[in-house]
């Protein structure tokens, strides 16, 4: 598991062969190093050097992250074999067809999520709205293009598998982009920059949710700049690219209630020659309703848990997926226990 120090003060200590966890206020625990994949740090806490030497020693990673989940910084020893191997076994993976599957599957919970939220707004309208049937059984009938790529390699299909599902996201787009409320509405998903309210606003959370994700594949010990699907850029979280497929469409959702509910104010944005922008009163409205999104409970896949730590299993899923592919006779996909 992950021991996540996320209050301010805290300190990190030794104690004989455990980790000592002490706050400033109230009864401090021990923890094993037998237990523990990683140590996430968020907050300003202090850590012993025999601390660090103990996670080290035991080939506990220590990672350090930003206020909205960025990977900053991440401690761990020359010697960890183990993510040589891991690292070694990620490339072998993308190689092979079970990435193909792997992606197959994350473009599967993708487009069941928008499937949901065209649902859920043609729920919300007084009236019956065709653009969204058509769009929700088009989507349904692009989607299945994707069966065909099982079993090939991504290097393969790669265009093919990027060209449906850049068709489905623009016919979710344009459909979802006339039938929200007026003052919101748009043509098409614009992102740098954005040419309207809502794709201002999306491209910032999209922005704060690959943070999350990035950290998450750092947690689990993967090279988020080993890409999958997504080509590999030059300093650039590609992976991350590939894993946030299946979360957009809550992020989607999040931001059609806050246009159901009117709470996106003009004073939310600046525009310049180069488009329109949140600005700060902007943001000081969406980064709150992001973290407390990020807490929210929910249930997906096998468990029941916040958003974050959907993140976070489905990264150590992929990690877990990677380890084992090789020795599997019959593929997995990794998703669920």
């Amino acid at each position: 598991m992950q021991l996540i120090l996320d209050t301010k003060g805290l300190k990190l200590l030794k104690k004989r062969n455990s980790f000592l966890i002490e706050p400033e206020e109230g009864a401090s625990r021990t923890i094993s190093p037998k237990k523990l994949s990683s140590i996430a740090i968020t907050q300003s806490v202090m850590i012993s050097s025999e601390a660090v030497v103990l996670a080290i020693k035991n080939e506990v990673p220590i990672l350090f992250f930003d206020r909205i989940g960025k990977a900053q910084a991440r401690l761990w020893s020359p010697y960890f074999g183990s993510i040589a191997t891991l690292r070694r076994m990620q490339v072998k993976f993308g190689e092979s067809p079970r990435a193909t599957e792997w992606m197959i599957k994350l473009f599967q919970l993708k487009t069941e999520g928008q499937l949901s939220n065209l649902k859920y707004l043609a729920s919300q309208l007084s009236s019956r709205n065709a653009n969204l049937d058509k769009a929700i059984v088009s989507i349904q009938r692009q989607f299945k293009g994707m069966s065909q790529f099982e079993g090939m390699l991504l290097g393969e299909v790669q265009k093919k598998m990027m060209g449906i599902e850049g068709n489905i996201a623009r016919t979710y787009w344009r459909a979802f982009g006339t039938a929200i409320p007026v003052e919101y509405r748009f043509e098409k998903r614009s992102r740098k920059p954005a040419a309207d309210e809502f794709n201002a606003v999306l491209n910032y959370m999209y922005g704060m949710l690959y943070s999350v994700v990035e950290g998450a594949l750092f947690s689990a010990g993967l090279d988020p700049h080993l890409g999958l699907l997504h080509s590999d850029e030059y300093n650039k979280p590609v992976l991350a690219f590939d894993l946030i497929e299946a979360f957009r469409p809550w992020v989607d959702h999040l931001l059609l209630g806050e246009c159901l509910v009117h709470t996106l104010e003009k004073s939310f944005f600046t525009k310049n020659q180069f488009g329109l922008f949140l600005n700060k009163s902007g943001k000081a409205h969406i980064i709150p309703l992001f973290n407390d999104f990020l807490r929210t409970e929910r249930s997906w896949l096998t468990n029941n848990s916040s958003v974050k730590n959907h993140i976070y299993y489905l990264a150590s899923r992929l990690a877990q997926r990677i380890r084992t592919f090789e020795m599997d006779e019959d593929f997995d996909s990794g998703f669920e226990d």
